[in-house]
């Protein structure tokens, strides 16, 4: 993938390419979320299955497996990818589930931090916000923002520092997504 560009003239030209990187992460998240339901649900239509918080749970995590493969692409340094479920709470003992909260919660772990990086989650962030707002879904029509990206260093996640100290908690753990191979 190409990196973005901070200036302007650039920016303008790369929408394009961040418009078509963000409406094939959703169609590849919303096919991928089909194949995990019977063939009676998969026969749905798109609207009545962003109702069903069974597929836009499946939904959130191919946006949230895409949405990671876009940023590891874009930055050499990334190193790990985790998703974050604040919502999650391991005392609950109600049983009772919460409907699917669409923000997707990510812990970047890099090498080193950036500003383009930075830039690039802002910029997929505004992009993916307007892909998923062409669904037929209420749950995105309002959105001004889907991407919750907190970036901690090595040097963090060896300290067990603010967010990095998640990626090793016993009672609510980050779900790695996407590793680098060394």
């Amino acid at each position: 993938m190409d990196t973005l560009q901070l200036d302007t003239e650039q920016t303008t030209r790369q929408v394009p390419y961040l418009e078509d990187v963000t409406e094939t992460i959703r169609d590849d998240a919303v096919e991928e979320a089909r194949s995990k339901l019977s063939p009676f649900q998969s026969a749905l239509s798109l609207e009545q299955l962003l109702e069903e918080d069974g597929f836009v749970d499946y939904f959130k995590y191919g946006l949230v497996s895409g949405v990671a493969k876009a940023l590891a692409a874009n930055d050499k340094h990334v190193q790990a990818i985790y998703a974050l479920d604040p919502s999650a709470n391991p005392d609950s003992e109600t049983g009772a589930s919460l409907p699917v909260e669409m923000t997707m919660h990510l812990i970047v772990k890099v090498s080193r931090s950036s500003a383009a990086l930075e830039a690039f989650v802002d910029s997929l962030d505004k992009a993916m916000v307007r892909s998923l707002q062409s669904l037929p879904s209420p749950r995105f029509q309002m959105r001004t923002s889907i991407l919750d990206v907190t970036v901690v260093t090595v040097e963090d996640v060896r300290r067990r520092v603010g967010y990095a100290a998640l990626l090793s908690s016993m009672f609510a753990p980050a779900l790695k997504i996407w590793e680098r191979a060394d």
